[in-house]
């Protein structure tokens, strides 16, 4: 993974406090320097006359510091990469990208016995900032699944880590969120990755932990076919 470090003027009064804050990214495309952004209307985006359309991706918020201006976003590099990861690859300062305001929903609820956090390394951004939000004194569980152990990182909680290797992606994940014992009372989960992966996670935790739906915040990240 790589982490690029955004800043300028246009980030004044920026909303990406909190956790899992997600944002549309505009990538230049060639011939591009800095790459064309739609302004936001009622009846929706309107763009440039004249201008070819970015690459546009979403990713998460990783780091935002109002006081210096400073926008952390981290990309995942893999073999052939798409825009998004070949500009965080070649990035250098001086370089352009658009970002939108940042959205998101999840809150942690304050009221549950426990949490559970699940995510691949498509995740891991997001997974930072949920766990730093995630209530004292309450037990969390976190389950992550990445390549080996050279891709685990520091996180602000005890994590079970799954190394992949070899295998199809989601699936030692799905093993070891199922192999797993819970804590009793009512819990809150969010998870994020590979979307079949996801949703079946997503059913187990309804159907076989007994986890409310409104207390599941499940999204798919990406495909693996």
């Amino acid at each position: 993974m790589i982490r690029v470090t955004l800043g300028g003027d246009e980030l004044a009064g920026f909303g990406g406090d909190g956790p899992d804050r997600r944002i549309k990214m505009f990538f230049p495309v060639p011939g591009q320097e800095r790459p064309a952004v739609p302004r936001a209307m009622s009846g929706g985006p309107v763009w440039p006359a004249g201008e070819a359309r970015p690459a546009i991706r979403t990713y998460t918020v990783r780091r935002f510091d109002a006081g210096s201006g400073e926008l952390d976003v981290d990309f995942v590099l893999h073999e052939g990469h798409g825009p998004a990861a070949a500009w965080a690859r070649d990035a250098r300062p001086g370089s352009w990208v658009g970002v939108s305001e940042p959205g998101g929903h999840y809150e942690p609820d304050p009221n549950a016995d426990f949490h559970v956090v699940i995510g691949d390394e498509t995740a891991l951004p997001a997974v930072a900032t949920v766990l730093d939000a995630l209530p004292d004194g309450v037990p969390a569980l976190a389950f992550l699944e990445v390549a080996d152990a050279a891709e685990e990182q520091p996180l602000p909680a005890t994590v079970t880590w799954v190394h992949r290797g070899d295998r199809e992606a989601g699936a030692p994940l799905a093993e070891a969120v199922r192999a797993a014992e819970f804590p009793a009372g009512r819990g809150q989960a969010w998870l994020s990755g590979e979307s079949a992966c996801v949703k079946d996670l997503r059913k187990h935790l309804l159907d076989d932990r007994g986890i409310d739906r409104r207390a599941v915040y499940a999204t798919g990240y990406w495909r693996a076919r």
